[in-house]
């Protein structure tokens, strides 16, 4: 593991799913910060994206406070595992992801997927959009008070969950990168260009499908050509039917609606319609 990504002391990697790792380090003493360990995540491709470009697109995202999304110290490129990447740095305590579903009860995984919900709201609000919701950008963080692996926040007493980085969003034009997300979770009315805060509920709904059920939206489609899966989502109907406790069934048909009109109206209604699932369990 490298131990440096720029001058970020690397102590850790918290996951690393080769779509959205993210490592726990040190920050350097310029920031005048605390010295509290800092989580980075590895955007990817777009690592190559000049500085200056990174920061200009990362910023109106990171102006967006809440205690769904991470505080955001800066952005900017550096080096991790010999691979170039664009990263962010936020004071959260990250334990793992929903792409590989620690050992939570069901209706834990449901709160951690509303509080996620609830960060895309937050920036619809703002007038951004997240653009890569997927299992990997469900960030589940650690209670407050807790160390061991195995304790997750609680509802009530703080997050879940947190949404984790966007692919660098630019306005209402977010730029899918290859591999993050996973091609599978994205709204193929983004792929035509038609995004909106419409796409993330779509994808919302593809990640709770998936962290409930354990079955991707388009099976096999990430092992293709990527021109191929391309062509083949553009022409995909919606994801089959999978089997999914009544309530939630019912949120993920209506959020993988092919009409956006007949989707959730906001992604506040799908935590909530997730929260009232996690009750009814």
């Amino acid at each position: 593991m490298a131990d440096q990504v720029a001058d970020y002391e690397v102590t850790s990697t918290v996951v690393d799913d080769g779509v959205l790792p993210c490592l726990r380090a040190r920050p350097p003493a310029r920031l005048g910060a605390d010295g509290l360990p800092v989580a980075i995540w590895v955007l990817g491709p777009l690592a190559r994206t000049p500085w200056a470009v990174a920061r200009s697109r990362l910023e109106p995202v990171a102006s967006v406070r809440s205690q769904y999304l991470p505080g955001w110290l800066e952005a900017g490129v550096g080096e991790w595992a010999h691979r170039p990447v664009v990263w962010v740095s936020a004071a959260t305590a990250v334990m793992a992801t929903l792409a590989g579903p620690p050992a939570m009860p069901l209706a834990q995984r449901l709160h951690a997927l509303a509080d996620a919900a609830r960060g895309a709201h937050a920036l619809h609000e703002a007038g951004q959009l997240h653009g890569a919701i997927c299992p990997q950008a469900v960030a589940v963080v650690a209670g407050p008070g807790t160390t061991g692996t195995a304790s997750f926040g609680l509802s009530g007493s703080g997050p879940v969950a947190v949404l984790a980085p966007p692919s660098l969003a630019n306005g209402n034009k977010p730029l899918v990168q290859i591999g993050y997300p996973p091609l599978g979770f994205v709204d193929p009315q983004l792929l035509r260009g038609e995004g909106g805060r419409w796409s993330d509920i779509w994808a919302l709904g593809a990640t709770v499908r998936y962290c409930v059920a354990s079955v991707p939206p388009y099976p096999g489609i990430e092992e293709l050509p990527v021109v191929r899966a391309l062509a083949q989502l553009l022409a995909a109907p919606r994801p089959a039917p999978v089997d999914l406790p009544g309530p939630v069934a019912a949120l993920v048909d209506r959020c993988l609606a092919i009409d956006p009109e007949s989707r959730p109206a906001t992604a506040d209604e799908v935590a909530l319609a997730l929260d009232d699932a996690a009750a009814r369990l």
